[in-house]
């Protein structure tokens, strides 16, 4: 008889353990579909959450390379006749156009170390010709440093100092991928470095 219980006793341990690792089993199986669609779900949300999508900061219309100016910047050298200041201002207004955001840019001139060495050379010797001497050799001397944090602001101030209205103001400053996109696509130019700090920096 007590042979008899503890077979009893076994088979019936055996019958639990193995009916409850089923239903634990069978439990996982059913969740793992759900957990699946949970991750593909994360997986095919949106990325753009997490990385904005790329805007070009080029003026399809108007903010092609002005050759003219550029040209003329790059051939002038010491003792040569200095810019009037309306030219100084649209020329350091176009070059910033390569690094600030704005609905209108027309025409553009490319930012180089060369061409702010130039312009503030011009303007050194120069001074007694310009009514706005102080603001260009503060821009110029900024830019020479690198220092464009504020680049956005300088475009909006000869802007204004031109007389123009709200038409092509910058309400922002580009990042480095936008810049390095505008000088492809408007200086026909391929860079993987950009003179100076486009963005503030961490």
């Amino acid at each position: 008889m007590r042979w008899i219980h503890v077979v009893g006793i076994v088979v019936l341990t055996a019958l639990l353990s193995i009916s409850g690792t089923y239903f634990v089993l069978d439990k996982n199986y059913k969740q793992e579909p759900s957990n699946k669609d949970t991750d593909s779900e994360l997986e095919n949300s949106p990325k753009m959450e997490a990385k904005e999508e790329f805007v070009s900061t080029v003026d399809m219309q108007f903010g092609w390379e002005n050759p003219v100016f550029s040209m003329r910047i790059d051939e002038w050298k010491s003792g040569d006749e200095p810019f009037v200041d309306n030219l100084v201002e649209e020329v350091l207004q176009q070059m910033s156009h390569q690094k600030i955001i704005a609905d209108e840019k027309e025409s553009s001139i490319m930012v180089t170390p060369e061409r702010i060495d130039t312009l503030l050379q011009m303007v050194e010797e120069n001074k007694d010709v310009y009514e706005h001497r102080e603001q260009y050799l503060d821009v110029l001397n900024r830019w020479k440093l690198g220092d464009f944090s504020s680049v956005d602001q300088d475009h909006n101030d000869l802007w204004f100092l031109q007389g123009s209205k709200q038409d092509g103001i910058a309400y922002g400053i580009a990042t480095k991928e936008q810049e390095i996109d505008y000088i492809f696509r408007v200086f026909a130019k391929e860079v993987v470095e950009v003179f100076g700090s486009s963005i503030h920096t961490n």
